[in-house]
Order: C-alpha cells, then sequence, then structure tokens
C-alpha cells in the first residue's frame, strides 16, 4: 500500500470509530513536549529518539516496514500492533501528497531509527468529506512514534514483482490448459455423435481439429508467413450461421486476407488452412479450445444470437490464394483506409 494515501487514510477511518476506542495510557505515549522538534513545514515536526549512523534511507519505489502508533489528545488513533497483530506494517513509498505527509520524515530514518513525528491533526482532514472530531480543535497535533523496522529496494520490489506475476500467469496457463483438455474431450464426444448423426467422415489431427476436403487444390500447401486470401461460412452445430464473407446479409463480401501462422486467426484456422492448397475447398469442425474457447462472442444483425462460450464452430472455407511470402505491411494511411469496410470479417475469424 502506498505511504501517502494509506496513513492519512487510517487516520480519517479510525477517527469515525474513536467513541469506542479507550484513552491512551499516558506511560506509552510521551507528551510531545518532552522532545526537541526540527521543522519540515508548517504541517510536520520531528524528533529522533534513536538515530542510527547507518544507510539506506528510504526512497521513492522502497517499501518500508514500520512499527507506528499514533496519538492526539490522549487517545490511540492508530496501532500497527493492534492492525496487523503485532507485525509492522508494510508501505511503498512515494513522493508526498500534502504538507504533514509523514513520508517526508520518514525518508530521513534508516533502519533501526525511531523518531517522533507532530502532524497537524486539522491539516489531516483538510479536503476530506470526513467530519473534524469534537475533540480535534484547531492547534492540535497528532504524535506520531515510529521505528523502522527494514527497507526492501524498489528493484527487489520490482523483481519480486515480475516474479509473481510469472508465477500467476503460469498458474493461470496450467489451469486453461487443464480446462482446455477436458472441453476437447467433451468437445470431441459431441463432435462424433454429430458426424455418426450426419453420415460424415472427416480427418482428425492430432490436435482435435476435423476436417473435410470438398474440392483438392493445385501448387503447395499454405505455409506459415503465406499471405492467404479466403472465403468463409461459419455456423454453429445446432445450423445457426454466425458469419460469412459469401452472404450478403453479413454485409462485408470482399475476401479475407490475412498472414498464416501469426495468430491472426483462430488455432483451427492456423492449423486448418496450412493443410491446403490453392484452390481447396473444404470444412472445419472446430473444437471450442480451437476456436474462442469460453470467450462467448456477442452477436448482432443477421446474428443475433453470437457465439456462445465453448461453441464448437464449422466453418466452410475456400483457400482462394496464397502468397509466399506475404507482403509488407501497408503504410500507416493505406492499412487504415483499407481496414475501415473490413471490420466483421476479421472479427469472425480472430479470437
Amino acid at each position: 500500500m502506498n505511504i501517502m494515501k494509506e496513513l492519512r487514510k487510517i487516520i480519517l477511518l479510525t477517527t469515525l470509530g474513536l467513541a469506542s476506542i479507550a484513552l491512551f495510557a499516558q506511560n506509552n505515549a510521551p507528551a510531545a513536549s518532552n522532545f526537541s522538534y526540527k521543522t519540515i513545514n508548517p504541517q510536520l515536526k520531528y524528533a529522533f529518539i534513536i538515530n542510527k549512523p547507518t544507510t539506506p534511507n528510504p526512497k521513492e519505489g522502497d517499501l518500508v516496514m514500520l512499527n507506528m502508533q499514533a496519538v492526539t489528545n490522549n487517545r490511540l488513533m492508530y496501532s500497527t500492533a493492534q492492525a496487523f497483530k503485532g507485525k509492522p506494517a508494510t508501505f511503498g513509498v512515494a513522493k508526498p501528497a500534502f504538507q504533514g505527509d509523514l513520508i517526508e520524515a520518514i525518508s530521513l530514518m534508516t533502519p533501526g531509527d525511531s523518531m517522533v513525528c507532530l502532524v497537524d491533526a486539522v491539516a489531516l482532514f483538510k479536503g476530506s468529506k470526513t467530519k473534524l472530531p469534537d475533540f480535534i480543535k484547531p492547534g492540535d497535533k497528532i504524535q506520531y512514534f515510529i521505528k523502522l523496522v527494514s527497507i526492501k529496494p524498489k528493484e527487489q520490489v520490482q523483481k519480486e514483482q515480475q516474479e509473481a506475476f510469472m508465477k500467476q500467469m503460469k498458474e493461470q496457463q496450467a489451469k486453461r490448459k487443464a480446462e482446455e483438455a477436458k472441453q476437447l474431450i467433451k468437445d470431441d464426444q459431441i463432435l462424433k455423435a454429430y458426424f455418426a448423426k450426419n453420415h460424415i467422415t472427416p480427418t482428425k489431427t492430432a490436435s482435435g481439429l476435423y476436417y473435410t476436403i470438398k474440392e483438392e487444390g493445385v501448387g503447395e500447401k499454405a505455409a506459415a508467413g503465406d499471405s492467404v486470401t479466403m472465403n468463409y461460412t461459419g455456423t454453429l452445430l445446432d445450423g445457426t450461421k454466425f458469419d460469412s464473407n459469401t452472404d450478403t446479409a453479413f454485409h462485408h463480401t470482399q475476401p479475407f486476407q490475412f498472414v498464416l501462422g501469426r495468430g491472426a486467426v483462430i488455432k483451427g484456422w492456423d492449423e486448418g488452412v496450412a493443410l491446403f492448397k490453392t484452390g481447396a475447398k473444404a470444412v472445419f469442425y472446430i473444437p471450442s479450445p480451437l476456436a474462442y474457447g469460453a470467450q462467448a462472442r456477442p452477436g448482432g444483425g443477421a446474428n443475433p444470437k453470437g457465439i456462445p462460450a465453448n461453441s464448437i464452430l464449422i466453418f466452410d472455407v475456400a483457400l482462394l490464394s496464397s502468397k509466399h511470402p506475404a507482403p509488407p505491411p501497408a503504410p500507416a494511411a493505406d492499412s487504415i483506409k483499407a481496414s475501415k469496410p473490413e471490420p466483421i470479417k476479421v472479427e469472425a475469424a480472430k479470437p
């Protein structure tokens, strides 16, 4: 958490429940006048209790671990011991958010140091919707007792965050792959029943993609990196047509062009198109993990139903041409102009 925002929020929130907080024992809170304070700004003063000649000081982006108590008018406002069951609180160091922000004093400390700070109590409520408690009057101070336990440098924080992010990503990927494997088995059973009912004898690939060839093409098969041009019609297993670039009802009858093998289209297309030669006509039967998976696609126009989550897709396709290698990208202005008439067809084939 950010020390600038959290410390201010803590005080504002805890004051709402002060009626239930007992008086703080004066033996545990030395009087503010017992210290020789130095002034940072009109709202913030500090005095070291322990000042070790060590390094480093906290800097922006670091994490600091603190033990802290806040007291005003003999009332305990906040205690890390209470809030974190005896453990230090961890705060992120950022630039001061307002005059009186404790980070300006904490930045003077090194691990093992202790200090007491005086913050103008009214300043904490300035600009806040929280009403100033009745027991706090103009000129009152909040007295903070702070011990800096340790500092975690920004570089270490970033490294740990990156490691945690990568771990989370790997866990999510593993979970997704496990779910896709289960769904693939389920989809395969549904497809086999569909084939038996409709007397279809398709070819199955190792990934789980099924296809039938209606017309063989000529020349070499399309390969990764080729610019391929297609016609297609996509339907759900129940016969619902969800998109087509040959049906005028979908308002985009231009041939669909993309670069094969670069993830520009769903997995079933990248794999399936690479099986054919120019001029080939075929049908793909794509299980949902090779299509849009658990992600539903919205409908509209000629397809109000959309594509429900975990839908098996059937594509009737024709490979019109294949150019190797793919031509270089067009200039930005041309790309924008060329993309305008084709928003629907790209959506159809790309997840």
